[in-house]
C-alpha cells in the first residue's frame, strides 16, 4: 500500500487505562449481519518478535464497550482481510500487548462506506503505540478515513465524539500525541487472557 509509519518519540506523561477490549477473559469474534452492506479492513502493525496485536470493534460504538475481535497478528502473521458492516458507526481499538504483561491501545470511531477498503496500520514504540486509519480504496490515491475521530484523548479511554480527535494528516502524530495512547506495565493475567491469541 506505499504507506508507512514511524513511532512518535514523544514520552508518556500518564499510564493507559485498562483496555476496553480486555472486559472478559473470553473475546467473541465480531460478524457482519446478513444482508449488511459491508466495507473491506486490512490491519497491519510493524512489531517487535515478542509483541502480539488485535484489532477489536465495539458492540456499542459510542460507549466503546463490548469488543469482539475482528484480526489478530505478530510481527511474523499479519491477519486476513476482515469485512466490517457499512453504513453506521464503528469503534475499532488497535490493542498491543507485550511481555511480560504490558499493553497499549489506540480507538478510532467512523462510518465506514460500502463497497470501500480501509487499512488500519499500527506500531509499537518503546514506550507506547499509534495507528492511523486509511481508506486505500484506490492504493496510489490513499488519504485519512472520513470523518474518523480518535476516541482516547485527553486522558479518556473513550472521550465523546466531539471531543475525539480527527485522523491525523501525518503518520508521524499517530495515536500517541500528548501521551495518550502509552504502555499500561500494570496489565494483569486476566486483563491479558483472552485478548490475542485465539
Amino acid at each position: 500500500m506505499g504507506l508507512a509509519l514511524v513511532a512518535c518519540t514523544a514520552p508518556p506523561t500518564k499510564p493507559a487505562a485498562a483496555p476496553a477490549a480486555a472486559a472478559s477473559a473470553v473475546i467473541a469474534t465480531y460478524s457482519v449481519p446478513a444482508g449488511t452492506p459491508t466495507a473491506r479492513l486490512l490491519m497491519r502493525a510493524n512489531l517487535q518478535p515478542d509483541e502480539q496485536y488485535g484489532v477489536f470493534a465495539a458492540d456499542n460504538a459510542l460507549t466503546c464497550s463490548g469488543m469482539r475481535r475482528v484480526g489478530n497478528g505478530t510481527a511474523q502473521q499479519q491477519p486476513a482481510p476482515a469485512v466490517l458492516a457499512a453504513g453506521q458507526l464503528m469503534t475499532l481499538a488497535y490493542v498491543v500487548t507485550k511481555a511480560p504483561r504490558q499493553m497499549c491501545q489506540v480507538l478510532w470511531s467512523f462510518t465506514p462506506e460500502a463497497g470501500r477498503v480501509y487499512a488500519l496500520q499500527g506500531v509499537a514504540a518503546p514506550t507506547g503505540c499509534l495507528s492511523v486509519l486509511f481508506d486505500v480504496t484506490q492504493p496510489d490515491r490513499s488519504h485519512p478515513a472520513t470523518g474518523a475521530v480518535r476516541r482516547n484523548v485527553g486522558g479518556q479511554l473513550c472521550a465523546p465524539l466531539d471531543k475525539s480527535a480527527p485522523v491525523p494528516r501525518s503518520p508521524l502524530e499517530g495515536g500517541q500525541s500528548h501521551g495518550e495512547a502509552v504502555l499500561n506495565p500494570a496489565a494483569t493475567t486476566v486483563d491479558l487472557e483472552g485478548l490475542i491469541k485465539p
